[in-house]
């Protein structure tokens, strides 16, 4: 996957719930709990050790953000944050590097599915 065709790099100015100069919050096209969200490096990079320490300390910004705007709208009981690194799985935004915060809410599991490496049961 190149720039031209990254979901990361080509998304809707309407989606971004918050942004700052190296990243922004957009929603999760497929959620895995109500207000799944990703934080995205505005700049095409494939790798968390790739990033520079501005862009981490961006990241790690709106992550807090994020964090605290998901408490405010649906009162999780906590977060699932998570990454994957490079092309393990078959993910087509792998190559975009972005981080999850799934919120997790009292009585309901989290299905982590095959952008996690896992398979549901045949």
């Amino acid at each position: 996957m190149t720039e031209n065709n990254c979901p990361y790099c080509h998304f809707d100015e309407y989606d971004i719930i918050d942004k700052n100069e190296f990243g922004a919050i957009l929603p999760e096209h497929h959620p895995l709990s109500k207000g799944h969200s990703v934080i995205i490096p505005v700049r095409h990079i494939s790798s968390f050790f790739d990033i520079s320490d501005k862009e981490r300390k961006s990241l790690q910004s709106l992550l807090e953000l994020a964090r605290n705007e998901l408490k405010m709208r649906h009162q999780p009981e906590g977060f699932h944050i998570a990454f994957n690194d490079g092309k393990v799985f078959d993910e087509d935004a792998a190559e975009h590097f972005h981080i999850h915060i799934i919120p997790r809410y009292k009585n309901q599991s989290l299905k982590l599915d095959k952008r996690w490496g896992i398979l549901a049961d045949q």
